[in-house]
């Protein structure tokens, strides 16, 4: 954000300048960038290629090791007096070795230390190799430990020539071809060679019956074989080129050669007295096929590294070439059209800081076709029109001031009369405020009354709840007293028949004579209880026919009580009728005075605000008349 507000004081030239720095640098980068990829792209091929000599070293001794192999087995079992001529073949592998040696120090500059980790696998292979040849020079040694050593032999050849490969980039080529025949030729080639080899070696030492050597030996064959085709199969379809050209023979012969191999070995494993010497040959013959599929496609690859590197040179010297070109003509056109624009802006400058200074008459150059040519006549027209402009403004500044005295004169008038509406509206608002609260009050006071009505309502409505209670309660004790009377006659029946009972009780105990005397003075005891039960039973029904017709008084008095009350409390719900109605009446009214003081306050703060935008109008119009002299005085500051 402050680099953009920095830029914002940078003036066209340096803006230019640093487009044209930025448009050199876009063209550059790039450039640079593709000029070290073509740089790296040869380094890279370089490394591939110097691969490829100590490649065919390796092959070499691979291929002298193998007819040792074969030379050695024979020795060791079925041809004795072919043990100088393996010994002359172990000359031969040991001179193939030094071959790789001196193929290293060709290529002394190996990427990544590759070179001493090769010698020192050379080294190890030499001694390892001396030591056979020590062992097949003094004997004894069977043809199983000859073979078994041979072929750790080969496959430290093989770690070297697979360490050779990735170290210098020939696994990773870019190129998928090149990268699947490299597989083929390079990695899965020497492998079946030395299976055959190794197959061919068994049948030399009549060594065709240990069946499971032969037929790991055989098993090898088959997955190298398949590994070796399935590559040099993809290689043809990812290039159309010459290579694939050259590598569709080679995939055909190897097609044939695994047939044949395939049929050599399945009549030898059917016929037991398939002859030896047949089986070594065909075997031999595709072994040997096999270092020619290598090294065609090791020239095919040297072939193609050569075409790309030739290919990878010219693009980079072509940009060498034509980057510093390009950038120098877009300095030329960039620096000449940094001229030409610099020039007529420095005249649009010129010609808008007289205008903006006032001077309406500076000539205004044109002639140019482009965007600034257009620009230049935009302002020449700008120019005449600023002049006409001028010139209606200083004609009709003096109209303008005129007609602002005349609007200033009639504000002032508008304000004195506004003022004194002001001031007799703010009276009658004072006044209808007053009857407002006077209005209020009254609307307080029936609501008051309203209240002490309906609370006189209230309680009077609890009054005759209450007599209501008292009458029922006086009814119930009426009739609990005519039951307490029933229950006292009750009492006088059975005081009488006890008595009756108790004379007959007397009659028998007479006659019965002195055996009854005791019955008798218990009928004598009964018949005085009877008695004077009967007396208490008469006075009880005596009081309690006193005391029914005092409730029955009671219960009278009561009910014209509950009837009286009931009379008040209707009246005093219509005075509570009364009183609410007059409530809401002056309620309406405090609202309708409250709304009519709203409105005349309402009225009387747009009074004022009338007033007010009076005084600003006036004020407004002297700022005008002002704002008008001003006007005429700043046109007269151009010079037309």
């Amino acid at each position: 954000m402050n680099l953009l507000q920095f830029s914002e004081h940078w003036s066209l030239r340096t803006r230019l300048s640093l487009i044209t720095v930025l448009s050199l640098l876009l063209g550059l980068l790039p450039g640079s960038a593709l000029l070290a990829d073509y740089i790296e792209q040869l380094g890279v091929i370089a490394n591939e290629r110097q691969a490829l000599p100590v490649n065919r070293a390796w092959q070499s001794a691979l291929t002298a090791l193998q007819e040792q192999r074969g030379l050695a087995a024979e020795a060791v079992s079925t041809h004795p007096e072919r043990k100088p001529d393996a010994i002359a073949a172990g000359r031969k592998v040991e001179g193939a070795l030094q071959a790789v040696g001196q193929a290293l120090a060709d290529e002394a500059g190996l990427a990544g230390g590759l070179g001493p980790r090769q010698r020192e696998r050379l080294n190890s292979l030499r001694e390892h190799q001396a030591a056979l040849a020590k062992s097949l020079e003094q004997g004894p040694l069977d043809a199983v430990r000859l073979i078994t050593a041979q072929r750790k032999l080969a496959d430290e050849i093989f770690d070297a020539i697979t360490e050779l490969n990735a170290g210098t980039g020939l696994l990773l080529d870019s190129q998928p071809a090149s990268n699947f025949a490299i597989i083929a030729g390079l990695q899965a080639a020497p492998r079946v060679q030395d299976a055959l080899s190794e197959l061919a070696a068994f049948a030399r030492s009549a060594q065709v019956d240990d069946i499971g050597r032969v037929v790991g030996a055989q098993t090898r064959y088959h997955d190298h074989a398949r590994q070796m085709m399935e590559h040099l199969q993809l290689a043809i379809e990812s290039d159309a080129s010459e290579v694939a050209e050259k590598l569709k023979p080679l995939l055909e012969s190897a097609r044939q050669q695994r047939k044949n191999v395939d049929d050599t070995l399945a009549a030898a494993a059917q016929d037991v007295n398939y002859p030896l010497d047949q089986l070594t040959a065909k075997l031999i013959e595709s072994a040997t096929l096999q270092t020619r599929l290598t090294a065609e496609v090791m020239a095919a690859l040297d072939t193609q590294m050569a075409a790309r590197a030739d290919h990878a040179k010219l693009r980079r010297n072509v940009l060498v070439v034509l980057l510093p070109t390009a950038l120098a003509l877009m300095l030329f056109l960039m620096v000449r059209s940094i001229r030409q624009l610099l020039v007529p802006v420095a005249q649009m400058v010129e010609v808008t800081e007289a205008i903006a200074a006032g001077d309406l008459s500076q000539q205004i150059p044109s002639g140019r076709r482009d965007e600034l040519g257009r620009v230049l006549r935009a302002l020449q027209d700008m120019q005449q029109r600023l002049r006409s402009l001028v010139q209606r403004i200083q004609e009709d500044a003096g109209s303008i001031r005129v007609a602002v005295q005349e609007i200033a004169s009639g504000n002032q008038d508008l304000a004195g009369r506004t003022e004194q509406a002001a001031a007799r509206l703010q009276q009658t608002a004072s006044n209808v405020q007053s009857l407002t609260l006077a209005v209020q009050h009254s609307s307080e006071s029936a609501a008051d009354a309203e209240t002490l009505a309906s609370s006189a309502a209230e309680v009077a409505e609890r009054g005759g709840q209450v007599v209501g209670n008292v009458v029922g309660t006086m009814k119930g004790i009426e009739d609990g007293s005519r039951r307490i009377g029933d229950i006292t006659g009750l009492i006088d029946g059975i005081a009488f028949q006890t008595n009756i009972l108790a004379l007959n009780a007397a009659v028998e105990a007479a006659r019965a004579g002195d055996a009854g005397r005791g019955f008798a003075v218990v009928a004598a005891e009964v018949r005085a209880l009877a008695q004077r039960s009967a007396t208490a039973a008469r006075e009880i029904k005596s009081l309690i026919a006193q005391s029914v017709e005092r409730v029955e008084a009671g219960t009278h008095q009561a009910n014209e009580a509950g009837e009286a009350v009931q009379a008040i409390l209707g009246k005093v719900r219509e005075m509570s009728a009364i009183i609410h109605s007059m409530a809401e009446q002056t309620r309406a009214e405090a609202e309708q005075t409250a709304e009519v003081g709203e409105a005349v306050q309402a009225i009387d703060a747009m009074t004022q605000q009338n007033a007010a935008l009076v005084e600003q109008a006036a004020a407004s119009a002297d700022s005008l008349r002002a704002q008008a002299q001003g006007m005429d005085d700043t046109v007269k500051a151009f010079r037309l």
